[in-house]
């Protein structure tokens, strides 16, 4: 379980950005402080170009997605990681900036749905943890249940589709976040 995630700097790897759930839920616990998210430009370029790339007809949509994390989130952006790029030594080299950028700025996890990219032992080493976005949100809610009954009411709501409560959790599960989903049943009435 993650300790208190107001203590955690977290930083948000493309993998749990591209997702619109994932992302839409990271960034609202984020902007409600029950963490600190960050994030670098290479990252965002990555998730972002892999989105438009994956949904042509909604590049309008994610180009306006990206002004808003930029406009809402001015201080998320690590800079001047890139001199421990070259200081970490991950199964695929591509994933080394995602690590640079936490050695940045101290930051005490990494939210990646690519487990695998990052080993437990080479982050152990530089005192960062790394797990799941399903994880670490259901571990935030835990610690800030009545905060984030609030944010995922607000986000239910928000919703096109205006789903039900167990629409919206059998939702979660499809898109990903089943943890976070077993978190919220009890709750189903006040979301």
């Amino acid at each position: 379980m993650i300790p208190a995630a107001n203590r955690y700097t977290a930083v948000l790897d493309a993998s749990v950005l591209f997702p619109n759930m994932k992302r839409d839920l990271l960034l609202r616990f984020f902007e409600a402080d029950l963490y600190r998210a960050r994030w670098t430009e290479q990252i965002q370029q990555e998730w972002l170009t892999n989105a438009i790339a994956r949904y042509a007809d909604k590049e309008e949509q994610l180009k306006r997605t990206d002004a808003l994390m930029r406009e809402h989130f001015e201080d998320a952006w690590v800079e001047g990681y890139e001199r421990f790029i070259e200081t970490v030594v991950l199964p695929d080299r591509d994933d080394r900036h995602v690590v640079a950028a936490a050695i940045r700025i101290n930051a005490q996890y990494i939210v990646t749905d690519n487990l695998k990219h990052f080993p437990e032992d080479t982050l152990g080493e530089l005192d960062i943890e790394r797990g799941s976005a399903d994880k670490f949100l259901a571990s935030t809610f835990e610690h800030y249940e009545l905060e984030a009954l609030s944010i995922i009411r607000e986000h239910r709501a928000n919703l096109r589709s205006n789903p039900k409560a167990p629409e919206y959790l059998m939702n979660l599960i499809s898109k990903g976040l089943p943890l976070l989903s077993a978190r919220l049943k009890p709750h189903r009435d006040a979301i």
